[in-house]
């Protein structure tokens, strides 16, 4: 499957499924309120509203965006795998099944509009979020279906193992930096320093609090490996830690692999596998005994999975 088709299948559904919400609102144009409904509460009533133009646009935008985050996921190159699961056929799932959500929610809502004298005299009944949910559900199981299988890298040498004498103490640790999560740090708390005026101190505080938090704790990890297993250390002051046990460990292997393989960067959790990865590229790959999988992205990961090997541990 080539990356074209991947991107295609996992970004378009969001194109499709704003577009009845969309082509509604201009057909009825004449028929909605210039300020219309935008949000609603449990009991159907309305919450917040927005002009009719903003609220077009805003579809609009809400299906581009989201077309190319999964877009960007689903076009991926072959890449080692991550997971005892096919993480490429989970996101198609969870991309359709969004698209289903979102395109009946903005249509709902759309439609709750028209002939309304005013916003305040529009209503969306729960019932509406059965029906979203239930076409979640249909679209999601097929996109499951229609998505092809995760495109597998050729499998890499085995990783030579280290010889490890009997009592000796030995460890190897890496460092790895993410260049994206420096800048999407720095990009935040320099954000909310300039919107803590015109927004509020309440906005500005919550933009700088998650830049730090990036920049502290997503930005880079320590790659430690010694007799105890498996050690990943977050952010410049090594904490929270993520430990693999070395009796946990029932294989080791190495390839190359991409964040669009979890979702994004950072620490990722997806169905069969979890990971820290930070960038594209090599990667250690090591399988639990339950057959889950633990990857980090780390410079000379063939190094780490031999010493883990010469340590007692089974390669893959």
């Amino acid at each position: 499957m080539g990356r074209t088709t991947g991107a295609i299948l996992t970004g378009a559904p969001h194109l499709v499924a704003v577009l009845p919400a969309v082509v509604t609102t201009l057909v009825a144009w004449d028929r909605l309120p210039a300020e219309m409904a935008s949000r609603f509460a449990a009991d159907g009533t309305v919450v917040d509203t927005m002009p009719r133009a903003a609220m077009l646009v805003a579809a609009i935008l809400l299906g581009v965006v989201m077309s190319a985050v999964f877009a960007a996921i689903g076009g991926r190159s072959p890449a080692a795998p991550v997971s005892s699961v096919d993480t490429m056929r989970f996101f198609g799932l969870v991309s359709w099944a969004t698209a289903g959500i979102l395109g009946t929610v903005l249509l709902s809502a759309v439609l709750a509009n028209v002939d309304a004298p005013d916003a305040a005299a529009a209503e969306l009944p729960m019932s509406r979020l059965l029906v979203a949910l239930g076409v979640a559900a249909v679209a999601g199981a097929v996109g499951y279906l229609v998505t092809p299988r995760s495109p597998v890298a050729p499998p890499q040498p085995a990783a030579e193992a280290i010889a490890v004498a009997p009592g000796e103490l030995v460890s190897w640790s890496g460092r790895v930096e993410s260049r994206a999560s420096l800048a999407l740090g720095a990009v935040l708390v320099v954000a909310g320093l300039a919107a803590a005026w015109p927004a509020g101190p309440l906005v500005g505080a919550l933009l700088v609090a998650v830049g730090l938090a990036v920049l502290l704790l997503g930005s880079s990890a320590l790659v430690t490996v010694d007799r105890r297993g498996l050690v990943v250390s977050l952010g410049v002051l090594g904490w929270p830690r993520l430990r693999v046990p070395a009796d946990d460990i029932a294989s080791v292997t190495t390839g190359d692999v991409s964040p669009a393989q979890f979702g994004g960067w950072g620490y990722r959790i997806v169905p069969g596998g979890s990971g820290v990865v930070l960038r594209r590229g090599p990667a250690l790959i090591v399988t639990r005994r339950s057959g889950r999988r633990f990857t980090v992205t780390v410079d000379d990961a063939r190094t780490a999975a031999g010493l883990l090997v010469g340590l007692g541990h089974r390669v893959s």
